[in-house]
Protein backbone atom coordinates (compact mmCIF):
# COMPACT_ATOMS: atom_id res chain seq x y z
CA UNK A 1 0.00 0.00 0.00
CA UNK A 2 2.81 2.45 0.90
CA UNK A 3 4.62 1.72 -2.38
CA UNK A 4 1.42 2.29 -4.37
CA UNK A 5 0.78 5.64 -2.67
CA UNK A 6 4.35 6.83 -3.20
CA UNK A 7 4.24 5.81 -6.88
CA UNK A 8 0.91 7.63 -7.37
CA UNK A 9 2.28 10.84 -5.86
CA UNK A 10 5.46 10.55 -7.93
CA UNK A 11 3.50 10.23 -11.19
CA UNK A 12 1.40 13.28 -10.33
CA UNK A 13 4.46 15.36 -9.48
CA UNK A 14 6.34 14.28 -12.61
CA UNK A 15 3.39 15.42 -14.73
CA UNK A 16 3.46 18.93 -13.27
CA UNK A 17 3.65 21.72 -15.79
CA UNK A 18 3.30 25.46 -15.59
CA UNK A 19 0.93 26.28 -12.70
CA UNK A 20 -2.00 28.57 -13.39
CA UNK A 21 -3.17 31.32 -11.04
CA UNK A 22 -5.79 29.19 -9.28
CA UNK A 23 -6.51 29.69 -5.59
CA UNK A 24 -4.92 27.31 -3.13
CA UNK A 25 -7.64 25.11 -1.64
CA UNK A 26 -7.91 24.10 2.00
CA UNK A 27 -7.38 20.45 2.91
CA UNK A 28 -10.45 19.83 5.10
CA UNK A 29 -12.79 22.77 4.41
CA UNK A 30 -14.73 23.15 1.16
CA UNK A 31 -14.31 26.52 -0.57
CA UNK A 32 -17.35 28.78 -0.26
CA UNK A 33 -16.57 30.55 -3.52
CA UNK A 34 -18.34 28.98 -6.51
CA UNK A 35 -15.92 29.72 -9.32
CA UNK A 36 -17.40 31.09 -12.55
CA UNK A 37 -15.38 29.34 -15.24
CA UNK A 38 -17.23 27.62 -18.08
CA UNK A 39 -14.20 25.48 -18.88
CA UNK A 40 -13.48 24.36 -15.30
CA UNK A 41 -16.68 24.22 -13.27
CA UNK A 42 -16.10 20.81 -11.65
CA UNK A 43 -13.88 19.94 -8.69
CA UNK A 44 -12.34 16.58 -7.81
CA UNK A 45 -10.70 15.63 -4.52
CA UNK A 46 -8.99 12.27 -4.00
CA UNK A 47 -8.00 11.83 -0.37
CA UNK A 48 -5.94 9.21 1.46
CA UNK A 49 -6.37 9.43 5.24
CA UNK A 50 -4.97 7.55 8.23
CA UNK A 51 -6.08 8.16 11.82
CA UNK A 52 -4.62 6.47 14.90
CA UNK A 53 -5.67 6.43 18.52
CA UNK A 54 -4.01 4.61 21.40
CA UNK A 55 -5.41 4.22 24.90
CA UNK A 56 -3.71 2.79 27.97
CA UNK A 57 -5.45 1.48 31.07
CA UNK A 58 -2.78 1.46 33.77
CA UNK A 59 -5.18 -0.07 36.26
CA UNK A 60 -5.92 -3.08 34.04
CA UNK A 61 -2.53 -3.15 32.32
CA UNK A 62 -4.12 -3.02 28.86
CA UNK A 63 -3.35 -1.02 25.72
CA UNK A 64 -5.86 -0.52 22.88
CA UNK A 65 -4.73 0.67 19.45
CA UNK A 66 -7.22 1.77 16.78
CA UNK A 67 -6.48 2.61 13.14
CA UNK A 68 -8.74 3.75 10.30
CA UNK A 69 -7.77 4.27 6.65
CA UNK A 70 -9.57 5.96 3.75
CA UNK A 71 -8.24 4.21 0.61
CA UNK A 72 -9.27 6.58 -0.94
CA UNK A 73 -12.03 9.08 -0.11
CA UNK A 74 -13.39 10.70 -3.30
CA UNK A 75 -15.38 13.93 -3.53
CA UNK A 76 -16.60 15.38 -6.85
CA UNK A 77 -18.64 18.58 -7.21
CA UNK A 78 -20.24 20.27 -10.21
CA UNK A 79 -21.05 23.99 -10.27
CA UNK A 80 -23.64 25.99 -12.17
CA UNK A 81 -22.85 29.71 -12.28
CA UNK A 82 -25.24 30.75 -15.08
CA UNK A 83 -28.32 30.31 -12.85
CA UNK A 84 -29.92 33.22 -10.94
CA UNK A 85 -28.41 31.73 -7.76
CA UNK A 86 -25.10 29.93 -8.37
CA UNK A 87 -25.18 26.45 -6.91
CA UNK A 88 -23.06 23.31 -6.63
CA UNK A 89 -23.95 19.64 -6.24
CA UNK A 90 -21.60 17.00 -4.89
CA UNK A 91 -21.15 13.27 -4.43
CA UNK A 92 -18.63 11.58 -2.16
CA UNK A 93 -17.80 8.11 -0.94
CA UNK A 94 -14.80 6.14 0.28
CA UNK A 95 -13.19 2.74 0.55
CA UNK A 96 -12.27 2.15 4.19
CA UNK A 97 -10.18 -0.18 6.29
CA UNK A 98 -10.07 -0.31 10.08
CA UNK A 99 -8.57 -2.39 12.83
CA UNK A 100 -8.38 -2.51 16.61
CA UNK A 101 -6.07 -4.52 18.83
CA UNK A 102 -5.99 -5.07 22.56
CA UNK A 103 -2.75 -6.03 24.28
CA UNK A 104 -1.32 -6.28 27.78
CA UNK A 105 1.78 -4.23 28.48
CA UNK A 106 4.54 -4.56 31.02
CA UNK A 107 8.29 -4.60 31.48
CA UNK A 108 8.61 -7.54 29.08
CA UNK A 109 6.76 -5.74 26.27
CA UNK A 110 3.28 -6.08 24.82
CA UNK A 111 1.33 -9.31 24.52
CA UNK A 112 -1.53 -9.28 22.02
CA UNK A 113 -4.86 -10.42 23.43
CA UNK A 114 -7.05 -10.07 20.34
CA UNK A 115 -7.30 -8.14 17.07
CA UNK A 116 -10.21 -7.32 14.78
CA UNK A 117 -10.25 -5.70 11.35
CA UNK A 118 -12.72 -4.74 8.62
CA UNK A 119 -12.66 -3.58 5.00
CA UNK A 120 -15.46 -2.07 2.92
CA UNK A 121 -17.18 1.01 1.54
CA UNK A 122 -17.85 4.13 3.54
CA UNK A 123 -21.14 5.98 3.51
CA UNK A 124 -22.46 7.69 0.38
CA UNK A 125 -22.68 11.48 0.70
CA UNK A 126 -24.83 13.90 -1.33
CA UNK A 127 -24.38 17.67 -1.07
CA UNK A 128 -26.31 20.67 -2.36
CA UNK A 129 -24.77 24.14 -1.97
CA UNK A 130 -26.21 27.54 -2.91
CA UNK A 131 -24.40 30.87 -2.98
CA UNK A 132 -25.57 33.50 -0.50
CA UNK A 133 -22.78 36.06 -0.89
CA UNK A 134 -20.34 35.94 -3.82
CA UNK A 135 -17.73 38.68 -4.13
CA UNK A 136 -14.06 38.79 -5.08
CA UNK A 137 -12.84 38.79 -1.46
CA UNK A 138 -15.71 37.38 0.66
CA UNK A 139 -18.08 34.47 0.02
CA UNK A 140 -20.81 32.66 1.95
CA UNK A 141 -22.53 29.48 0.72
CA UNK A 142 -25.34 27.60 2.44
CA UNK A 143 -25.50 23.80 2.18
CA UNK A 144 -27.30 20.62 3.09
CA UNK A 145 -25.36 17.36 3.27
CA UNK A 146 -26.77 13.85 3.65
CA UNK A 147 -24.89 10.60 4.31
CA UNK A 148 -26.61 7.32 3.44
CA UNK A 149 -25.58 4.18 5.28
CA UNK A 150 -23.24 1.82 3.44
CA UNK A 151 -20.96 0.86 6.33
CA UNK A 152 -21.19 -2.71 7.52
CA UNK A 153 -18.80 -2.42 10.49
CA UNK A 154 -18.14 0.22 13.14
CA UNK A 155 -14.37 -0.17 12.71
CA UNK A 156 -14.52 1.53 9.31
CA UNK A 157 -15.15 5.06 10.56
CA UNK A 158 -14.78 5.31 14.32
CA UNK A 159 -11.84 7.77 14.07
CA UNK A 160 -12.68 9.63 10.87
CA UNK A 161 -13.67 13.27 10.62
CA UNK A 162 -17.39 13.87 11.22
CA UNK A 163 -18.17 10.24 12.11
CA UNK A 164 -21.50 8.71 11.16
CA UNK A 165 -21.52 6.84 14.46
CA UNK A 166 -21.31 3.29 13.28
CA UNK A 167 -22.89 0.99 10.76
CA UNK A 168 -26.30 1.61 9.21
CA UNK A 169 -26.28 5.23 10.42
CA UNK A 170 -27.96 8.01 8.44
CA UNK A 171 -26.44 11.49 8.82
CA UNK A 172 -27.76 14.96 7.93
CA UNK A 173 -25.89 18.24 8.17
CA UNK A 174 -26.81 21.81 7.27
CA UNK A 175 -24.86 25.02 7.68
CA UNK A 176 -22.77 27.60 5.88
CA UNK A 177 -19.34 27.77 4.31
CA UNK A 178 -17.47 31.06 4.41
CA UNK A 179 -14.29 32.20 2.71
CA UNK A 180 -12.47 35.50 3.23
CA UNK A 181 -9.36 36.90 1.58
CA UNK A 182 -7.53 38.69 4.40
CA UNK A 183 -4.65 39.75 2.17
CA UNK A 184 -3.13 39.16 -1.23
CA UNK A 185 -1.83 35.74 -0.16
CA UNK A 186 -3.88 34.82 2.92
CA UNK A 187 -7.32 33.14 2.85
CA UNK A 188 -9.53 31.97 5.70
CA UNK A 189 -11.90 29.05 5.05
CA UNK A 190 -14.68 28.09 7.46
CA UNK A 191 -17.60 25.71 7.90
CA UNK A 192 -20.16 25.98 10.68
CA UNK A 193 -23.17 23.70 10.87
CA UNK A 194 -25.66 21.58 12.78
CA UNK A 195 -25.64 17.82 12.33
CA UNK A 196 -27.64 14.83 13.48
CA UNK A 197 -26.86 11.12 13.07
CA UNK A 198 -29.26 8.21 13.46
CA UNK A 199 -27.21 5.23 14.70
CA UNK A 200 -28.38 1.65 14.48
CA UNK A 201 -28.68 1.57 18.25
CA UNK A 202 -29.15 4.32 20.80
CA UNK A 203 -30.53 7.84 20.66
CA UNK A 204 -30.22 10.21 17.73
CA UNK A 205 -26.98 12.15 18.13
CA UNK A 206 -27.02 15.93 17.66
CA UNK A 207 -23.79 17.82 17.07
CA UNK A 208 -22.32 21.23 16.29
CA UNK A 209 -19.60 21.34 13.62
CA UNK A 210 -17.07 24.16 13.46
CA UNK A 211 -14.18 23.87 11.02
CA UNK A 212 -11.63 26.59 10.26
CA UNK A 213 -8.56 26.49 8.06
CA UNK A 214 -6.14 29.28 7.16
CA UNK A 215 -4.07 29.10 3.96
CA UNK A 216 -0.98 31.25 3.34
CA UNK A 217 0.24 31.35 -0.26
CA UNK A 218 3.97 31.52 -0.94
CA UNK A 219 6.15 31.76 -4.03
CA UNK A 220 5.37 33.22 -7.42
CA UNK A 221 1.58 33.30 -7.98
CA UNK A 222 1.12 31.25 -4.78
CA UNK A 223 2.54 28.08 -6.34
CA UNK A 224 2.77 26.55 -2.87
CA UNK A 225 1.61 27.42 0.60
CA UNK A 226 1.10 26.54 4.24
CA UNK A 227 -2.19 25.65 5.92
CA UNK A 228 -3.37 25.37 9.49
CA UNK A 229 -6.75 23.88 10.37
CA UNK A 230 -8.70 23.75 13.61
CA UNK A 231 -11.47 21.17 13.22
CA UNK A 232 -14.14 20.75 15.88
CA UNK A 233 -17.21 18.54 16.25
CA UNK A 234 -19.14 18.61 19.53
CA UNK A 235 -21.80 15.93 20.10
CA UNK A 236 -24.10 17.29 22.81
CA UNK A 237 -26.36 14.23 23.06
CA UNK A 238 -25.68 12.34 26.32
CA UNK A 239 -22.47 14.35 26.79
CA UNK A 240 -20.63 12.23 24.22
CA UNK A 241 -18.00 14.95 23.92
CA UNK A 242 -15.89 16.99 21.53
CA UNK A 243 -13.50 15.92 18.79
CA UNK A 244 -10.99 18.75 18.34
CA UNK A 245 -8.02 18.45 15.99
CA UNK A 246 -5.21 20.76 14.89
CA UNK A 247 -4.06 20.10 11.31
CA UNK A 248 -0.87 21.77 10.03
CA UNK A 249 -0.21 21.15 6.34
CA UNK A 250 1.42 22.15 3.09
CA UNK A 251 -0.06 22.71 -0.38
CA UNK A 252 1.65 22.70 -3.79
CA UNK A 253 0.23 23.35 -7.25
CA UNK A 254 0.89 20.70 -9.91
CA UNK A 255 -0.04 20.70 -13.58
CA UNK A 256 -2.52 23.17 -15.05
CA UNK A 257 -5.22 22.94 -12.37
CA UNK A 258 -4.04 20.42 -9.78
CA UNK A 259 -2.87 20.66 -6.20
CA UNK A 260 -1.28 18.26 -3.73
CA UNK A 261 -2.22 18.85 -0.08
CA UNK A 262 -0.61 17.07 2.89
CA UNK A 263 -1.63 17.46 6.52
CA UNK A 264 -1.03 15.88 9.92
CA UNK A 265 -4.08 15.93 12.24
CA UNK A 266 -3.17 16.12 15.93
CA UNK A 267 -5.77 15.41 18.59
CA UNK A 268 -6.08 18.25 21.10
CA UNK A 269 -8.32 16.65 23.71
CA UNK A 270 -8.75 13.16 25.13
CA UNK A 271 -11.73 12.20 22.97
CA UNK A 272 -9.85 12.93 19.71
CA UNK A 273 -7.60 10.49 17.84
CA UNK A 274 -3.95 10.99 18.73
CA UNK A 275 -2.49 11.55 15.28
CA UNK A 276 -2.98 10.98 11.57
CA UNK A 277 -1.75 11.67 8.07
CA UNK A 278 -3.78 13.11 5.18
CA UNK A 279 -2.72 13.24 1.53
CA UNK A 280 -5.07 14.78 -1.01
CA UNK A 281 -5.05 15.56 -4.74
CA UNK A 282 -7.31 18.37 -5.94
CA UNK A 283 -8.13 19.25 -9.54
CA UNK A 284 -10.65 21.44 -11.31
CA UNK A 285 -11.84 20.60 -14.80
Amino acid sequence: MKKTLVLTLALILLSAGQAMATDLRALNVQNAKIYANDDQNAELRVNFDWFHDGQNSNFAGLRRNNNVFNLPRIDIRQSCTSCPIPFRIGLNTSLNAGNTELATFGTDGDTEVFERSAFGFGNLGLTLEAAIVQTDSFNVTGYINQHFAMLHNNLLNNLTLRPQNGRNAYGFQTGALYQADLGDHFTWYGDVGYRFDVPQRGAVQHSFVYYNEAVLGLGSEDQFGLSLGLLGNTVYTNNIGTDLRLVPGIIAKVGDAGQIRVGMPIGINGTSPDIGVQVSYFSSF
